[in-house]
């Protein structure tokens, strides 16, 4: 099942990278891509997304309820 899955990616890249227009000169609206600022956009949108998917599994009624706790709120 994996190499179905990834021997099929080829071809897919093969044919795409056939698709795209030569060297497109770069315009006003060309984002640069080798600056800082396209690199920390980038690990910001990596780690923004990647806590995005993994908090809901960190179940947050827990790390809620310990807060609250720790304010002197009391559940009995």
């Amino acid at each position: 099942m994996l190499a179905g899955r990834f021997l099929m990616i080829v071809p897919m890249l093969a044919v795409a990278g056939n698709l795209q227009p030569e060297n497109a000169p770069p315009s006003l609206g060309t984002f640069p891509v080798d600056n800082t600022l396209f690199t920390v956009l980038l690990t910001g949108v990596i780690v923004i997304v990647g806590a995005l998917t993994f908090f809901p599994a960190l179940k947050p009624g827990p790390i809620l309820e310990h807060l609250l706790l720790r304010a002197g709120q009391s559940f009995a």
